[in-house]
């Protein structure tokens, strides 16, 4: 497809298709984030909930050898989910100073709420995949205070260089194992059951519940001993969503 023919309404229309959102941007930047976009989902797609089991296994060094691509993965399981909205990209071109904005996206289910302590803002994520803009200051201050927030975690950033301002990289990491839980399925128990525990420390239950439930229903996860040790690491009664 030659993007550089096409007019920047076709252009939005496309970006939409694939599932980039945008605020005011130029045509080269558009293709850029469209290119960018193509070139992830061609090395790492989200396969869990239709399509054939891979037979080969996650390792290690597929999840650590970029940032970015963890971030995807992150923001791809969630989305993934009917709850889910739209995920933000930021320019990355630009420092990072103490009054920039960062989009921050809720992974918890249900509403999410944090309150300034020196501003007074209040900041609300409605449900899971709801996005809210805060500073570089007030995110500091949500660090210092409510470190839950961003080491639990219950929110992510959205932006590289914040992520790696406030150190996340290896809790981001830990997220985005259970991106392809498909593959992880077909792996051995231990590795499993290694991948929903560290799951479980992270925050992810709630998504990991909601995306396995899908499988269950999608028949991409058929194997009873998994959903079984499943049930019993979730607290959850997944049976009854075999049908």
């Amino acid at each position: 497809m030659d993007y550089e023919k096409m007019a920047i309404d076709e252009l939005k229309e496309y970006a939409k298709s694939i599932g980039i959102t945008f605020g005011k941007i130029g045509k080269e930047k558009l293709i850029e984030k469209i290119r960018e976009k193509e070139s992830f989902n061609s090395v790492m797609n989200d396969d869990d909930l239709e399509g054939e089991v891979k037979t080969d296994l996650i390792k290690e060094d597929d999840i650590t050898d970029k940032k970015s691509s963890i971030l995807d993965s992150i923001s791809s399981a969630i989305d993934d989910l009917e709850e889910a909205e739209n995920d933000v990209l930021t320019d990355d071109t630009v420092s990072l100073s103490l009054d920039e904005s960062i989009a921050v996206k809720s992974i918890t289910f249900g509403g999410l709420t944090y309150k300034s302590r020196t501003t007074n803002a209040i900041f609300r994520w409605n449900n899971i995949g709801s996005v809210e803009y805060m500073t570089v200051a007030e995110l500091n201050e949500m660090n210092n205070y409510k470190r839950d927030f961003l080491n639990r975690p219950l929110v992510i950033l959205l932006d590289e260089r914040a992520i790696k301002k406030f150190r996340l990289t290896q809790v981001y990491e830990n997220v985005a194992k259970i991106n392809n839980l498909k593959s992880v399925f077909n792996s051995d128990m231990k590795t499993i059951e290694a991948t929903i525990d560290n799951a479980l420390r992270v925050n992810m239950r709630d998504i990991l519940l909601s995306k396995v439930r899908q499988m269950i229903k999608n028949k991409t996860l058929v194997d009873v001993g998994i959903i079984k040790m499943l049930e019993k690491k979730l607290q959850y009664d997944l049976m009854d969503t075999i049908e």
